[in-house]
């Protein structure tokens, strides 16, 4: 005959409770890296709209306002 099989239960508990992850907590950690990337394409963008204003204001856009706004049409 076989001996009888015993069953032993173990329970396992944590020293400390699991923390609860919410809905907002991961739009803040998500909003971290992309802010940093979306943050450094603004400011990107802002320098590169603020160079360009700043060289088109220092020469002229057309030949008229190089020749300083004469329209002379008839000029051989």
């Amino acid at each position: 005959m076989q001996d009888p099989q015993s069953v032993t239960i173990v329970q396992i508990v944590p020293e400390q409770a699991a923390i609860e992850v919410g809905m907002v907590d991961v739009a803040v950690a998500a909003f971290g890296v992309t802010g940093i990337i979306m943050t450094a394409a603004l400011i990107a963008g802002l320098l590169a709209g603020a160079g360009y204003i700043w060289y088109r204001s220092r020469h002229a856009v057309t030949i008229i306002e190089a020749r300083g706004n004469t329209h002379n049409y008839f000029r051989a």
